[in-house]
């Protein structure tokens, strides 16, 4: 680069000036001369040398400590602070440069190292990116006047300018290095804040700027890595596309963008990737993908910033476009929400010129599953929208795929809303809707096969807005049936529009039983059309076969015609091959067409038993349907027909009672079919769970028996389809949940499945389960208590499980505490007095008996088990509710495991120590013996004493432990001292259980004289027990 020139120019001597000595003689007067332009500014040159470059220590820490106090005079400061930079090249050239970058980097260093986060700081930066813009502008912007001599200085001032700049950011490359984290987050966010104003840079310089830049995005700090991230958003589009090293660089700060933005732990960094990476078809993909962030800011960000500036969303295909709606439309974060709302009816529509149907065609609203919720959320946002939309007759007249299905989506938001107003003036009357209905159902008869679709889907369309139709207008309502009767009666009419007739037809009909009736007899008549081709068929064969016997009965008469046929004989006989071909196939033709036929019944059966609440006993028809269509569906080997009929024959039994209780063998049966289908076991599954909640548990095992549904239960649960455990999950939470179902065994399943690691790709039974659990423990207490019970038991289960799935199950100790958190009475809604009424019989200290269990299992578990056991053991909270009763229960189970099952690991043994200090400092030092009056209460404890009795000590410990001791040596005297006390207390532990045993021996004693009756000791430790939970 150039550097500027000296600018200070030396001043000649004044004409008639003697250089010489001075005389004694007076000397002439000197000559006045008329100074030049030159002169002047020589002499102002030095004048101001000298001062400018004094005050330098004063004047720019004055500006600094302005620009402290607030932003708005920043730009002001950055004007005067570039004049001083003049004035220093002015008065010494490359050395007053030099002189104002080095008081300014001084001053700057004071606010780089500040250790604290300061918004003093931050102005500062603020500024030296303010400054830096300021004094590149000024260099870039020419000289109105004197051209010719501003070309000159034009280069002296840019000459300032890059000489700064390169100074500043060689000096901040040395800061984003340092130790102190805010000193690199300070200078990368001044690089960043700079990077657009500094112009061109030389190649070395910024080659080595981009370098430092991509080691911060390693940085350990996330602050640093969201500023590296951000100065690297200005390089993407850098450099010169001929120079391969460039490009490749470029394509380098991609790869990074888009590693961080998919692998980063930190939701700042990833957020900074999402709103700095450039969009391209390249980049859009993974910017998609963070539509599911885990951090609900990213993921709103994803619809505020680059799919908003999106140039257009064409650039996504259609499933991104798909995708990428449904993420935003189905968040659970209002804020999300509104911020896909917003993209779609503001930016995207701009895009497609603000019309709505060329806006539903770039969505491909066939296809589509989210173009409903697109259109709903567009005017819920769009208000202004709704009063402009009118269809007339051509628009009627002319339907298309998408302004179809935008008129039926505006009917049905009119109805959502209420408004009648606007219904009425979108929607025609009934009779001209018909006709309407009639003319493209028309249309959809005579279509081609690759038209067919399109017309399938208009018809769709206003069938679905004829359910909405107001039909209080008798004519209209006739018209509509009539026409409705005859579309049921059609060929190859798609179960969408027989869904949609069936709906409104229940509608049109006069009551529930007049609705059956009509639809019952438009199956008789599918059926008997079926029957009567089918009876001219055999009537045209039968009287094939007359005709021969006919012939045959002639021959007997007329031997001469006996004679004739014998010579046609060979041709009749290939006539006769051809046509048992052509017959065949005709067979198998008809039994197709009547197969289809009853599945269309069928079909028509199901959705009106969906639609029908009518008893089945008020309804003589249902009873010759079920025996005349639905059982017999059943005996057919095609899967169709099979799941048709049993989905028919549930809901039949869900209008009647008896009739359920004597099918509900016929669907455990086909639950675990081995020649079934999935879709069989699923729907039968299904249906028994349906039955059982509506009807309730009793009545439907008054013929199998509970013990047999239960059985059954937990065999669907450990099923090898995925599909069938899932729906099984499900339908077992609802029986729970609603208290029809209570089995330990079965809850014992479930609390296992949803840790197997089996089950993890199974996110229909894995987030049932996570909500379900929840729900069931902290809702009731006596569900606590029952899994209290289990769960040492569970605890063990998992951890052998655990031992062989490490990866893919969490940590044992995780598992334990979740177990303890369903356990927990205080996070019951029983005990909350805000959320409901507060059950005064529960027990706060109901974990201190998962504690007991977990003790005892660890006499006779595995060492793998027993070490995972006791860090659970640890993490239960210990306290006064737990009761004295229990808290010596575990003192005496803990004592007795050291001496008799002592722990081999290290970490067991920790935690363990560590709680039975805690228990210990309950009590003054150890708990005391118990007197005459407490004699009663130690009948709790003869469970514990004979369970601890039933080890022995190993006869070995001691003197293990004295050949142990030996080989390690002399020990220090603290040591001795520790070890002589833990003695002395565990001798006085013993003796004080020697005492407890000697006094359970004399009560066990007296117990045996007490009557049976007398229950004064259980009476006594209860009050005792209440006394200490209080």
């Amino acid at each position: 680069m150039a550097r500027p020139k000296n600018q200070a120019a030396e001043v000649d001597a004044p004409e008639g000036a003697t250089a010489g000595p001075s005389t004694s003689t007076a000397t002439p007067p000197p000559t006045t001369t008329k100074p030049t332009t030159a002169t002047k500014k020589a002499s102002k040159s030095r004048k101001q040398k000298q001062p400018v470059l004094e005050t330098l220590r004063t004047v720019v820490p004055n500006i600094f400590q302005e620009c402290q106090k607030s932003a708005a005079n920043h730009r002001k400061n950055a004007i005067m602070l570039r004049k001083i930079q003049e004035q220093c090249a002015e008065a010494a050239g490359e050395n007053g440069e030099a002189a104002f970058n080095k008081e300014f980097i001084r001053n700057l260093n004071v606010v780089l190292a500040i250790k604290k986060v300061e918004a003093t700081a931050d102005r500062v930066v603020q500024f030296v990116s303010t400054f830096i813009l300021c004094t590149c502008e000024k260099d870039r912007k020419p000289e109105a006047e004197n051209m010719d001599e501003e070309e000159e200085d034009e280069d002296e001032d840019s000459s300032i300018s890059a000489t700064f700049v390169e100074h500043l950011m060689r000096h901040l490359l040395k800061g984003i290095t340092v130790k102190e984290k805010l000193v690199r987050v300070r200078c990368c966010k001044l690089i960043a804040l700079s990077i657009n104003s500094v112009g061109a840079l030389e190649n070395d310089l910024y080659v080595e700027l981009q370098k430092s830049l991509m080691e911060r995005t390693r940085d350990k700090e996330s602050q640093v890595r969201v500023q590296a991230l951000f100065a690297l958003s200005k390089m993407q589009g850098n450099g010169d596309e001929e120079d391969d090293e460039e490009e490749e660089e470029g394509g380098t700060i991609i790869e990074k963008f888009l590693d961080l933005l998919q692998h980063d732990p930190a939701a700042e960094v990833r957020r900074s990737a999402i709103f700095n990476i450039a969009q391209s078809k390249d980049t859009l993909p993974y910017i998609l993908e963070r539509a599911r962030d885990t951090d609900t800011y990213n993921r709103r960000a994803v619809f505020t910033k680059p799919m908003s500036e999106i140039r257009d969303f064409r650039m996504l295909s259609i499933g991104e476009r798909e995708r990428l709606l449904r993420y935003g439309l189905t968040d659970r974060d209002d804020g999300v929400k509104k911020a896909c709302t917003k993209m779609l009816a503001t930016k995207w529509i701009n895009q497609a010129d603000d019309n709505l149907i060329e806006f539903l065609e770039r969505l491909d609203v066939m296809g589509s599953s989210v173009a409903e919720d697109v259109l709903n959320a567009f005017f819920d946002y769009r208000a202004d929208v709704i009063d402009t939309l009118s269809f007339n007759d051509i628009f009627w007249v002319n339907l298309s795929v998408e302004s179809s299905f935008l008129v039926r989506v505006f009917t049905e938001f009119c109805r959502r809303k209420d408004d009648d107003a606007q219904f009425d003036k979108v929607v025609p009357e009934v009779v001209r809707h018909a006709f309407y209905i009639q003319k493209y159902s028309n249309i959809m008869q005579q279509a081609e096969e690759e038209d067919r679709p399109e017309a399938e889907f208009i018809v769709t369309q206003l069938l679905m807005i004829a359910r909405l139709l107001d039909y209080a207008d008798e004519i209209g309502r006739r018209k509509m049936f009539g026409l409705l009767r005859e579309m049921l009666l059609l060929n190859d009419l798609p179960d969408k529009h027989l869904e949609c007739i069936v709906e409104t037809m229940r509608k049109i009909s006069l009551n529930e039983k007049d609705f059956t009736r009509i639809i019952i007899e438009i199956i008789s008549d599918l059926s008997e059309s079926t029957e009567a081709e089918q009876e001219d068929a055999t009537n045209q064969s039968e009287a094939e076969d007359d005709d021969s016997l006919d012939d045959m009965s002639m021959d007997l008469l007329d031997p001469d015609a006996s004679r004739k046929r014998k010579h046609s004989a060979v041709d009749k006989s290939r006539r006769n091959s051809s046509a048992t071909v052509v017959d065949e196939a005709d067979k198998a033709r008809k039994d197709l067409e009547r197969m289809l036929n009853k599945i269309r019944c069928l079909t028509i059966t199901k959705y009106m038993l969906e639609r029908s609440s009518e008893h089945l006993q008020e309804s003589s028809y249902m009873f010759g349907l079920l025996n005349t269509l639905v059982v017999p569906a059943l005996a057919y080997p095609e899967e169709v027909m099979q799941d048709l009929g049993l989905q028919c024959l549930g809901l039949i039994c869900s209008l009647e009672k008896a009739l359920a209780a004597d099918n509900m063998e016929l669907f455990l049966t086909c639950a675990f079919a081995e020649n079934a289908s999935t879709l069989l076991h699923v729907l039968s599954v299904k249906i028994m769970f349906d039955l059982i909640l509506t009807f309730g548990m009793g009545p439907m095992s008054s013929q199998v028996g509970e013990e047999r549904i239960n059985a059954d239960l937990k065999k669907t649960l450990e099923s090898e389809e995925p599909e069938v455990q899932a729906v099984a999950v499900e339908g077992i939470a609802k029986l729970m949940l609603t208290k029809v179902l209570r089995d330990a065994e079965i809850l014992r399943t479930l609390i296992i499945l949803y840790f197997d690691p089996a089950t993890a790709k199974n996110n229909h039974l894995r987030q049932c389960l996570s909500y379900f659990l929840q729900v069931y423990f902290h809702s009731s207490y006596d569900n606590q208590v029952m899994l209290s019970e289990m769960a040492v038991p569970i605890m063990v289960k998992l951890i052998e499980m655990h031992q062989e799935y490490k990866n893919e199950m969490p940590t044992c100790v995780i598992m334990g505490q979740q177990l303890l958190e369903w356990c927990e009475p205080r996070r019951g809604l029983e005990a909350d007095p805000e959320k409901g009424p507060v059950n005064k019989n529960i027990d706060y200290g109901l974990q201190a008996n998962i504690a007991i269990d977990i003790v005892k299992a660890m006499f006779a578990e595995t060492a793998y088990v027993r070490k995972f056991l006791a860090n659970i053991l640890h993490k239960i909270p210990l306290d006064d509710d737990a009761g004295e009763i229990r808290l010596k229960k575990l003192t005496l189970l803990i004592g007795n495991l050291k001496t008799k099952r002592p722990l081999v690991e290290p970490s067991g043994k920790k935690y363990l120590m560590t709680v039975e200090k805690n228990i210990l400092k309950m009590f003054s030092e150890a708990p005391e013996a118990l007197g005459d009056d407490e004699l009663a209460k130690l009948a709790e404890l003869t469970d514990e004493l004979s369970f601890v009795n039933k080890f022995t000590e190993p006869p070995s410990t001691e003197k293990q432990n004295d050949d142990t001791q030996n080989t390690k040596g002399p020990k220090t005297r603290a040591k001795r001292e520790a070890s002589s006390k833990a003695k002395e207390k565990e001798d006085k532990f013993k003796k004080m259980m020697d005492e407890v045993d000697a006094m359970l021996e004399t009560s066990s004693s007296e117990k045996e004289d007490t009557p049976p009756g007398d229950d004064s000791g259980s009476d006594i430790f209860d009050e005792s027990d209440n006394d200490d939970d209080e």
